[in-house]
């Protein structure tokens, strides 16, 4: 049985038009409008030509039908200049990694999601509450991707031909889904996270949108990873480039997200802010971090990849499983998670029965 919206996932996934598949296939682009909606299925022949085209395992197409990503449904990240085939290259691309996640909650049990929804607060007060429920205090939080997990959000990167994008969030089944440019540096990394989770948080609902959202999720973000006690305990006499790259490693975001946030508290005066952007500027640090940390690792990969060594199991093997390219699982793990093996039996990845993944804040 083969699945339309299968082909419409895959399709997308390589940023192809249904009129570039056709020509590539060598049928009329109606073939493909025809396939996609299941008003009839491609003959065997074009199945191969399908396969070899897309790079999809048959098994792929055989599988059901997915829960489409609408694009409004999700928060993007710097997509207002890109086009319609990378908009929806990153669509298919969280089709896929609720396909992963459905595997790895199978196999392995994922931590229930603990989001509240707080589309009727302001922003900086949603992140004091959250903050408040989680237990954290005003303190700097450590490791903010083993936080989320933690919290039950899915969290991948973004991979090839996706990575356009800073972030982008949705919420699926009532799962909640992060995926991020993991080539950034740690400190950008960690406010697109905050970002998203602002979204999850105010925006589930699915409004506002467009700039007043992502205006709003930025606050979120600023008031969550730089609490305005933690800031005002830990002020300087006189903020300068230098003073901001020692300080920001308190709270490990970039020296331009310390610069803002101190600038929107108060802490610093409009021309100050201004001289050191011009000075951020000036020495690259808008495109190179200063003294960047380590970027934060995947509990959930890590014990996932570690399971799979222990049963001898590539990840060829786990992507079959899957029905998807060994290249897609991958560059949904890339920079969350190290992948330095190669398993060489095909056996049960599965925890035993009644066992659950604990993520370690």
């Amino acid at each position: 049985m083969f699945t339309g919206d299968r082909l419409r996932v895959a399709r997308q996934r390589r940023a192809l038009t249904k009129k570039s598949l056709a020509e590539q296939i060598g049928v009329a682009p109606r073939a493909i409008t025809g396939w996609e909606a299941d008003e009839y299925p491609p003959e065997p022949h074009n199945v191969a030509k399908i396969v070899s085209v897309l790079g999809f395992p048959v098994s792929f197409f055989k599988k059901d039908e997915t829960s489409q990503t609408p694009s409004g449904a999700i928060s993007f990240r710097s997509l207002t200049t890109k086009t319609a085939a990378q908009r929806d290259a990153v669509l298919a691309m969280c089709d896929i990694a609720k396909d992963v996640t459905s595997w790895m909650d199978t196999r392995f049990g994922l931590p229930e999601p603990d989001l509240p929804d707080l589309s009727d607060e302001e922003p900086s007060v949603a992140a004091l509450l959250v903050r408040q429920e989680w237990g954290m205090g005003n303190k700097p939080i450590k490791n903010l991707l083993s936080l989320l997990e933690a919290k039950g959000v899915r969290v991948f990167a973004l991979p090839d031909n996706c990575r356009e994008i800073d972030a982008c969030s949705f919420w699926s089944d009532d799962l909640p889904f992060v995926l991020l440019n993991t080539e950034k540096s740690s400190e950008r990394s960690r406010f697109d996270m905050a970002h998203e989770l602002g979204h999850l948080i105010l925006h589930k609902r699915g409004a506002p949108s467009g700039r007043q959202a992502e205006t709003e999720a930025n606050a979120f973000a600023s008031e969550f990873l730089m609490p305005e006690p933690s800031v005002q305990a830990n002020r300087a006499r006189n903020w300068s480039i230098g003073t901001l790259i020692q300080k920001k490693k308190i709270w490990n975001v970039s020296v331009s997200a310390l610069a803002y946030r101190l600038h929107k508290l108060g802490f610093m005066s409009d021309w100050h802010f201004k001289s050191l952007n011009i000075e951020m500027q000036r020495r690259g640090f808008k495109k190179v971090e200063p003294d960047s940390s380590p970027h934060e690792q995947s509990k959930v990969f890590e014990h996932v990849l570690a399971r799979l060594r222990e049963k001898r199991v590539s990840l060829r093997f786990a992507a079959n499983e899957i029905s998807i390219p060994e290249s897609e699982l991958r560059g949904l793990i890339y920079g969350l998670a190290k992948v330095s093996f190669e398993g060489s039996t095909n056996k049960d990845v599965s925890t035993k029965p009644g066992s659950h993944l604990t993520v370690i804040k």
